[in-house]
């Protein structure tokens, strides 16, 4: 299976074949962030920029001040994670027409460890100005993101996991997506935990009989709060799930929005809880920081407990 990361990178020499504006730079990872196809197609408007993300971004910045279009790739832990202040103030500021991938989010490739594993991504870059947030879950989406991040002048990132869900939905980057219909509880996601979501829900209603709705949100800013008030006025219970830390991430975007209406569902979170990641595998991982389709079916439980339909 291919990884987002190269599903992206097999988009964007796509969209590159037809934009020659557009320029690909790497911080020593081009291999592991799939940019390695870019530069054999396009070796003269590729930049290996070697281990100094904030120079990438500082370069990528005065590129696109004079015209062209950046697109820079590292591990989500180093870009935000060490570049905020030049995203912050040389991109952002400037309003430049950046797209920044951060990949490997979350767990990343499990045994690379908890420095470089990122949870914290949508908080650094959803509370920056003029920044738009894709972060999508399957192939489709992966591709659809990238084809949207080039229709939008300015800054935008791209947050990729290594695996993408494997399914086939009407997708909408722009909106919440109904993924599964259901009537009395509902699921709002982002990104490929999507996966893991789907497996609880159909252990949970085979169980109770108890229908649950599933959205998946790839567009994270600007939100479409509009459709998340919708969604929170069909249900007497809500939940968010993400890989991602629980303090600013995309349930508290939801949680915000909720604040705003007026009898308003009470709002599970799923989410990591305050802690660092470890050097394990993908489903020891998720099982270590609450992410697993298991722990996604108990907060599912104690929302029906509560809330029984």
């Amino acid at each position: 299976m291919q990884t987002m990361m190269q599903i992206f990178s097999d988009e964007l020499c796509k969209i590159a074949t037809k934009n020659p504006q557009i320029v690909g730079l790497s911080a020593d990872v081009k291999r592991s962030t799939g940019l390695g196809q870019f530069s054999k197609t396009f070796p003269d408007r590729y930049y290996e920029m070697g281990i100094s993300e904030q120079n990438m971004i500082g370069t990528a910045a005065g590129m696109a001040l004079e015209g062209l279009i950046p697109v820079t790739t590292t591990y989500a832990c180093f870009s935000p994670g060490r570049t905020w202040e030049q995203i912050r103030n040389s991109i952002c500021y400037h309003k430049a027409n950046v797209k920044i991938i951060g990949a490997h989010i979350g767990v990343g490739s499990g045994r690379d460890g908890a420095t470089h594993q990122c949870f914290e991504d949508i908080a650094l870059m959803s509370c920056l100005p003029e920044m738009t947030i894709f972060s999508p879950a399957t192939e489709e989406e992966v591709r659809l993101a990238a084809q949207e991040a080039f229709s939008v002048y300015g800054p935008v990132y791209i947050r990729l996991s290594a695996r993408p869900f494997e399914a086939s939905y009407p997708s909408d980057v722009r909106h919440p997506a109904m993924v599964k219909d259901g009537s009395d509880f509902a699921i709002i996601g982002t990104g490929s935990i999507l996966g893991s979501v789907m497996d609880a829900v159909s252990e949970f209603e085979n169980k109770h009989g108890v229908l649950v709705a599933v959205y998946n949100t790839v567009q994270l800013r600007p939100l479409d709060c509009e459709k998340i008030k919708e969604i929170a006025g069909r249900y007497k219970a809500v939940m968010s799930v993400e890989e991602h830390q629980l303090n600013g991430g995309f349930g508290s975007m939801i949680a915000s929005e909720f604040c705003r209406m007026k009898g308003a569902p009470i709002l599970y979170r799923v989410g990591v809880d305050g802690q660092f990641g470890a050097s394990m595998g993908y489903e020891d991982l998720y099982n270590h920081l609450g992410l697993s389709a298991k722990d996604i079916l108990f907060s599912l439980e104690q929302m029906n407990a509560q809330y029984a339909v």
